[in-house]
């Protein structure tokens, strides 16, 4: 079955018409269907491709946290060691927070974004009496000074629009997947994978945590190095979406338009997601360091903060450059394919 052709929809079309007694709700015609699809285009492409992306990378998010927050020498210590002492739960922690609230922000900050650069461009047409996007989608067509601005400035307006909600998650998500480390300080040290006790150590789930951190520091709590999160997520995704639109018209330029996932915007989401984070993972990291330290003791916070106070900003920058490939590929490519596929529905 595919999406771009009624004829094979219509033993599903009977089906519903059968049952339209008992769930009227639900009976749609296609043609209904396929208008909402396109209506909401950018918030189905971007919800589904996000779910797909986000479980993928989980793991790979765990072990950058940890990295970030904890002197491990390098990445395959620290992989060992929470295989060692957490045991596979220690890759998979925190994993539903960021898998329902990157997927909100995800679709606001896509649907922000589309909205910006149409306003944006109209802006510049205005004033220049050339629109920006209309040059992008030319064929063949390279970048040009203001659609470059065009898509950055977009960029900036969705990553500062979103950050206050996904702040809240994404500290609880950080708070969770170090609550062991943080109770535990002793697991720091090299001979803690000897101990076998560990792995069973209680672990804060996402709603104990939202609860103790409310207790002790109030509802602002929530909103721990929120100054840090916004400003990276303002410039990151300005230089996201910046990069990303520029490198894919390149390399459709080069590669010729494919609508497939293994085209230009496959190479395109692996560029973009390079740049972003050399700029803004110092921010990143100091913003994950004050947010999963939020629940220890006053001497397990500060043994945790001395552990990491002399080590590098850019601690864990590999790993991370790593899962935001393997994200951003997986993420742009869906989310383009999906859309043309829509595009490609009669109504």
């Amino acid at each position: 079955m595919t999406i771009d052709r009624p004829s094979e929809h219509a033993p599903f079309a009977s089906s519903l018409s059968n049952s339209s007694t008992m769930n009227p709700v639900w009976t749609m015609d296609e043609s209904t269907r396929n208008k909402l699809l396109k209506r909401y285009k950018t918030q189905v492409a971007s919800g589904t491709s996000t779910i797909c992306a986000t479980l993928a990378v989980t793991p790979l998010e765990n072990v950058k946290t940890r990295m970030q927050t904890h002197n491990f020498p390098n990445i395959f210590q620290c992989i060992r060691y929470l295989w060692r002492t957490e045991g596979p739960r220690g890759y998979v922690a925190g994993a539903l927070p960021p898998l329902a609230s990157v997927t909100v922000v995800r679709v606001i900050n896509f649907s922000t974004y589309s909205n910006a650069k149409h306003s944006i461009s109209g802006f510049f047409e205005r004033i220049t009496g050339e629109n920006p996007l209309a040059q992008y989608n030319k064929p063949g067509s390279g970048p040009t000074a203001s659609s470059i601005l065009t898509f950055t400035l977009s960029g900036f307006c969705a990553g500062a629009i979103t950050s206050p909600l996904a702040c809240p998650f994404e500290l609880t998500k950080n708070v969770v997947q170090t609550s062991v480390l943080v109770s535990n300080r002793s697991m720091a040290a090299p001979d803690a994978v000897r101990d076998p006790d560990l792995r069973n150590r209680p672990r804060l789930n996402t709603i104990e945590a939202v609860k103790q951190i409310i207790q002790r520091y109030g509802f602002r709590g929530l909103y721990t190095g929120f100054h840090l999160h916004a400003l990276r997520d303002s410039v990151g995704s300005a230089l996201y979406f910046g990069v990303y639109e520029t490198v894919k018209q390149i390399t459709v330029k080069k590669l010729g338009p494919d609508t497939s996932p293994f085209g230009g915007t496959m190479v395109a989401g692996a560029v973009c997601s390079t740049v972003p984070w050399f700029c803004t993972y110092p921010l990143d990291t100091r913003k994950t360091r004050a947010q999963s330290v939020l629940l220890g003791k006053t001497k397990q916070v500060g043994e945790a903060s001395a552990a990491v106070s002399k080590s590098s900003m850019y601690k864990g920058i590999s790993i991370i450059l790593f899962r935001t490939g393997i994200n951003n590929m997986i993420l742009l490519s869906l989310f383009e394919y999906i859309k043309a596929r829509i595009n490609q529905l009669e109504v």
